[in-house]
C-alpha cells in the first residue's frame, strides 16, 4: 500500500457562510449556558448530602491486606519445595 500525502485541502468544520450573524450569536449563547449548567450541576453532586453519605457508605471500613505475599517468604518456600524434590528424586531413584 503506497503511503500518500496528507491532505492539506480539507474544507473548515462548516463554513461560516451557511450561519447569519443572528444565528451564530444564539448558538454561543446556547453553549456557554449549557456549559454553565454542567458546571453547577457537577459542583451539586458534589456538594450534596447524598452524595457525601453514599461515597461515606462505599469506602471500605476495614483496611486491605497486601495482595502480594512477601517475596522473601516465596524465596523460602520455594527452596524448600526444591530441597523437599532432590531428596525425594535421591531416595527413590
Amino acid at each position: 500500500m503506497a503511503i500518500q500525502p496528507k491532505h492539506s485541502d480539507l474544507p473548515p468544520r462548516y463554513d461560516a457562510a451557511d450561519f447569519t450573524t443572528d444565528q451564530r450569536h444564539r448558538f454561543t449563547t446556547v453553549a456557554n449556558e449549557a456549559h454553565r449548567r454542567r458546571i453547577s450541576y457537577r459542583q451539586a453532586l458534589e456538594k450534596s448530602l447524598l452524595a457525601k453519605a453514599k461515597e461515606k457508605a462505599l469506602t471500605p471500613c476495614l483496611p486491605s491486606k497486601r495482595v502480594k505475599p512477601s517475596k522473601t517468604r516465596q524465596v523460602i518456600w520455594l527452596v524448600t519445595f526444591l530441597l523437599i524434590g532432590l531428596w525425594v528424586m535421591y531416595m527413590f531413584a
